[in-house]
């Protein structure tokens, strides 16, 4: 999604990163099975990502948890069931004001994009809040389910999601610290029962989950320092097999040929116009803030297939 195009040349956006000051720790989600096969955990820490995705789009407060919690669970939701296609995780405010997007693709690259109209501050997840995940399939379509935001915020409404359209039994929970306003960390855990077990053993974790690991700041605390320490303490005292290791980070896919086939979609008058214009065009990324400049004589080509 690209931002509006401006008749102005503009200088490169810098965004400050945390490595500047300190090395920042990898992010990545760890995966283990227990060896009676009756469940799945998928720690993750999304700390870096998170943080660069807020940056690039400016944002504070309530709409910084929000975004966080919906970029963090919409990876979990690629990891979980599409590891090798990509996931969007949307959330559309209650009245249907502003929308919170969370974008994760199998290279391990994520991003973030909040949109809102004019006068609107925060985007509201009170009654009305509605989420989407969109999933790729192999095929090339794409997989689509929408539930409510409920009480339980962007946590309950991603075990609403797997219930309703993945018939998948499970916890969920994701979310992210603040200090003065600065991200500390951010990440999330599911704890998947395997189809071949009943519907018990669930029960029995997530009445363990809800006493142990209610807290998120705890859950979090032990996120930061290691994913696969969350893991263990999910599963304590369970034999365990860790199954798989990836890497997340931030990063976007824009590029020039995308910025001209978005160009591309526009009526013809609207690109002659843009044609005659002498000065270079000038296009921003919503997502990552890179400008992209163009001259009017490259858009010649689109004449043909827009």
């Amino acid at each position: 999604m690209l931002a509006k195009i401006r008749m102005a040349r503009s200088s490169p956006v810098f965004y400050p990163s945390s490595s500047m000051t300190n090395a920042p720790q990898i992010d990545r989600a760890v995966t283990a099975v227990t060896h009676d096969g009756a469940f799945r955990v998928i720690a993750l820490r999304a700390t870096e990502t998170v943080r660069d995705a807020l940056g690039r789009q400016a944002v504070r407060g309530a709409n910084a948890q929000h975004l966080a919690e919906v970029l963090g669970g919409t990876i979990l939701v690629r990891l979980t069931m599409a590891p090798k296609q990509r996931v969007q995780g949307i959330i559309r405010g209650a009245g249907n004001r502003g929308t919170l997007l969370g974008d994760s693709h199998p290279d391990g690259t994520a991003r973030a994009l909040i949109q809102r109209p004019a006068g609107l501050d925060e985007v509201s997840l009170a009654q009305g809040a509605i989420m989407q995940m969109n999933r790729t399939l192999p095929t090339g379509a794409v997989h689509q389910g929408m539930v409510e935001v409920p009480d339980g915020g962007v946590s309950g409404a991603l075990m609403s999601y797997f219930q309703a359209s993945e018939q998948i039994e499970c916890v969920v929970s994701v979310g992210a610290t603040f200090e003065r306003g600065e991200l500390v960390t951010a990440g999330g855990f599911i704890v998947q029962l395997l189809p071949e077990v009943s519907r018990a053993p669930l029960a029995v974790m997530a009445e363990r989950l809800d006493h142990d690991f209610s807290d998120p700041a705890a859950m979090l605390r032990m996120i930061a320092s290691d994913p696969a320490t969350l893991v263990g303490e999910i599963l304590f005292d369970m034999p365990y097999e860790q199954t798989q290791e990836a890497e997340v980070r931030f990063g976007c896919q824009c590029s020039s040929v995308r910025v001209l086939a978005s160009l591309a979609t526009l009526p013809k008058h609207e690109i002659r116009e843009l044609m005659e214009s002498e000065e270079q065009l000038s296009i921003s990324c919503d997502y990552c803030g890179q400008h992209y400049e163009l001259s009017p004589k490259a858009l010649a080509g689109l004449l043909s297939s827009s």
